[in-house]
């Protein structure tokens, strides 16, 4: 199989990386996987792969107009690499990609065109990390119906709150801290904003329902307000916090969000620093659990490597996802939420169930109310901060 790759970061250096280093153990067993070329954007730029003879080219056409069989995308960018894959797809070419932000934002288009040209697309790697989530999703959807998935679905998030608690520090140092040590970007809005965890529930929700799920429909609340006092709070009653992407079905409708979020369950509650945890209920089975890293050099680029060996060994599944479904996006099963504020309006005071008052702020402890109904009566406010309480003790 020859294979090109669009991008040579971290992850693409990683794919390369283990291209080279197993080429005797997959020789051995009939993987011959050749990289014909890799683009980049600067060809000035100095590059050490591990193989000196790969080629190296910032012209895309040379990609597209190649006689490779598979491309792997490890880029950032969204609408070029999207505009990239859609030409890719259309000249016949397997897609395996890591860019959550393109698969998901244009999940049907790219799924139709693998149909329409009759392509593998394959995205293991844009959730989760190394964690096999999507590929067990895939087989268990043609004989089980799954109700709800949880999960902590972005590094930087968590550790951020799980140093939060162990080490009792503010956010600003913790983050701080995270830049440092490269595990949260200069500007890490899309981590600690839940964007990415957005994304990728989105992904893992809608292949699930087969059902289309809108990006602005997913109700998203970040992490970037929380205190010390929040996690005092929910010390009192036996709780950590964690950033949680949850999706369930409900009479009909999907319930989607992603929320910081009262978690009593050591699955959750015990998921430390950089690491990914996956929940899903199924109808043949209770519940499956999936933890693990959930980004890295080589952690992404095995998960690429799984979804290439299965291209080449002709079992990975072909593409079936069409929306068949149309199930609404409402928030509507009830659970009691805490919110912290500064002021108190009588939609507000409309749900409190007990109140607790420190200084200016305000912790409060909701009835059982949907999120719909708490995003009502919270919707004026500046500055909050929200989780939702999993299962009250």
């Amino acid at each position: 199989m020859k294979i090109a790759i669009m991008g040579f970061g971290t992850v693409g250096c990683g794919v390369e990386e283990i291209l080279y280093k197993k080429r005797k153990s997959l020789i051995k067993n009939n993987f011959d996987i050749q990289i014909d070329k890799i683009l980049i954007k600067n060809t000035d730029k100095q590059r050490f792969p591990h193989q000196k003879d790969l080629v190296f080219t910032d012209d895309f056409d040379e990609v597209l107009n190649s006689d490779v069989d598979t491309v792997i995308d490890v880029t950032s960018s969204l609408e070029e690499t999207h505009e990239r894959i859609v030409a890719l797809m259309n000249a016949g070419k397997n897609i395996v990609t890591a860019n959550k932000a393109v698969v998901s934002k244009y999940f049907e288009e790219l799924n139709e065109l693998a149909v329409k040209n009759d392509v593998y697309f394959s995205y293991e790697a844009s959730v989760a990390g190394a964690i096999p989530v999507i590929h067990p999703i895939m087989e268990e959807i043609f004989f089980s119906d799954m109700n709800k998935i949880y999960g902590i679905l972005n590094g930087t998030s968590n550790y951020i709150l799980s140093k939060m608690e162990t080490e009792g520090l503010s956010y600003d140092e913790v983050l701080k801290k995270a830049q440092d040590l490269g595990y949260a970007e200069a500007d890490p809005t899309a981590d600690v904003g839940g964007l990415d965890a957005m994304r990728k529930i989105r992904i893992v929700s809608s292949l699930i329902y087969n059902s289309k799920i809108n990006e602005e429909d997913i109700f998203t609340f970040g992490i970037s307000n929380v205190t010390k006092t929040d996690f005092e709070f929910a010390k009192n009653l036996g709780y950590s916090i964690r950033l949680l992407a949850k999706c369930a079905l409900e009479a009909n409708n999907i319930n989607i969000s992603v929320i910081p979020t009262f978690v009593a369950d050591d699955f959750f509650a015990k998921t430390f620093e950089g690491t990914n945890a996956i929940k899903v209920w199924g109808e043949n089975f209770n519940s499956y659990e999936f933890k693990g890293p959930g980004a890295g050099k080589l952690e992404t680029a095995d998960a690429i490597m799984r979804d290439l060996l299965r291209i080449l060994a002709k079992r990975e599944i072909k593409t079936f996802y069409d929306a068949t479904n149309s199930f609404e996006v409402e928030n509507n099963i009830k659970h009691k939420f805490y919110i912290r504020t500064t002021e108190v309006t009588d939609g507000l005071k409309n749900i409190i169930d007990r109140e607790k008052t420190s200084g200016e702020n305000h912790m409060i402890v909701t009835k059982k109310v949907s999120l719909d109904e708490l995003t009502s009566a919270i919707e004026k406010f500046d500055q909050v901060f929200i989780s939702e309480i999993e299962e009250e003790k």
